[in-house]
């Protein structure tokens, strides 16, 4: 048997112990939009090893180059989301909340305009799990802004 690194495999607790943080904390990245853990009917949250990479990923901009909650939020804000997401065109761009406003993820909106997105799990699209393989989110933003100039 094979596990997908994107299968929701490991509850709260665990995740915590093994990152050396609180479940408590857990919750706030995900009140904050950073993380959106698979949620079973009864409320339980699990989480994979892609995940696990991507908290480690923005936990380190938090404690090595110091960058608060916002600002890791803000850098997924300006993640240009329909360039990354297959099949927007203009005009999902022209009824997407997240194209119009920049300073709000994507995957935190909760009434999306677009087709494109309306029937689509933020936890299983392209844009979450871009996020997700970012290495450095300072580095990220650069290479997205370079690539607006061209």
């Amino acid at each position: 048997m094979t596990i997908d690194q994107n299968d929701p495999i490991m509850g709260i607790g665990i995740i915590a112990k093994k990152l050396g943080i609180t479940a408590e904390l857990l919750r706030v990245y995900e009140r904050e939009g950073l993380i959106i853990p698979y949620k079973t009917k009864s409320g339980y949250r699990f989480y994979s090893e892609k995940d696990i990479e991507w908290i480690e990923c923005f936990r380190k901009q938090i404690t090595k180059e110091k960058m608060n909650i916002a600002g890791v939020r803000l850098l997924l804000a300006l993640m240009p989301c329909w360039k990354l997401k297959s099949g927007c065109n203009i005009k999902d761009c022209q009824g997407c909340k997240a194209y119009k406003n920049s300073s709000v993820v994507c995957w935190t909106l909760t009434d999306q305009e677009s087709d494109v997105c309306k029937e689509e799990n933020c936890r299983e699209c392209n844009v979450y799990r871009s996020a997700c393989k970012a290495g450095k989110l300072k580095k990220m933003y650069v290479v997205i802004e370079d690539d607006e100039k061209n």
